[in-house]
C-alpha cells in the first residue's frame, strides 16, 4: 500500500519548509505592558494554508491568550492546533494544547485559547494539524510558526 511512503514525504516535506518569526512588541496600560507577539504561520507539507498566530501575556493573571487565524482550509473541517518546543523543523513535544479551529463555508477559521504561563519568549512554534483528530495522516502539519527565540 502506498500510505507509508507518502506519509514519509509529507513529513518530510514538512520538516524541509520551517517556519516565520513575527514581531514583539509591548502593549497595555499603565506601567505594566504586555508583550505581544504576532506570528506569520507559513504553509507546510504543500498544503497552501496560511494565517496568523497572536499571543498576548498577561502578567497580572500569569496567563497568556493565543488567537489562531488560518486561510484556506477545506470549508467545515476541523483542525487541532498546539504549541510545540523547538522550531517548525523539530517535531518538537507538545507544551500547550490549543482550541481546534473550525474552518467556515470561506475555508476560513479562527480559535482563541487562553493557558497558564507566557510562551512570549519561548524556543517555541505553533502549527495546525490536517485533523480532525491526529492519527495517521491527520497528524500532517498544514502550517506552521515560530515563535520567541526560537526561530
Amino acid at each position: 500500500m502506498f500510505v507509508k511512503p507518502i506519509v514519509a514525504f509529507l513529513v518530510t516535506a514538512a520538516v524541509a519548509a520551517g517556519g516565520s518569526f513575527g514581531a514583539t512588541e509591548a502593549t497595555g496600560r499603565g506601567a505594566a505592558a504586555s508583550p505581544v507577539m504576532h506570528v506569520q504561520l507559513r504553509a507546510q507539507a504543500f498544503s497552501g494554508v496560511t494565517g496568523t498566530a497572536t499571543l498576548s501575556y498577561n502578567a497580572a493573571t500569569k496567563m497568556t491568550t493565543v488567537k489562531v487565524s488560518v486561510h484556506h482550509l477545506q470549508p467545515g473541517s476541523v483542525h487541532p492546533s498546539h504549541i510545540h518546543a523547538g522550531r517548525c523543523s523539530t517535531n518538537g513535544p507538545v507544551l500547550a494544547a490549543l482550541a481546534s479551529i473550525t474552518a467556515n463555508a470561506s475555508g476560513t477559521g479562527t480559535a482563541t485559547t487562553v493557558i497558564s504561563g507566557s510562551f512570549t519568549h519561548s524556543h517555541a512554534y505553533v502549527n495546525v494539524h490536517l485533523g480532525p483528530g491526529l492519527a495517521l495522516t491527520q497528524y500532517t502539519v498544514l502550517a506552521c510558526g515560530e515563535l520567541g527565540t526560537g526561530r
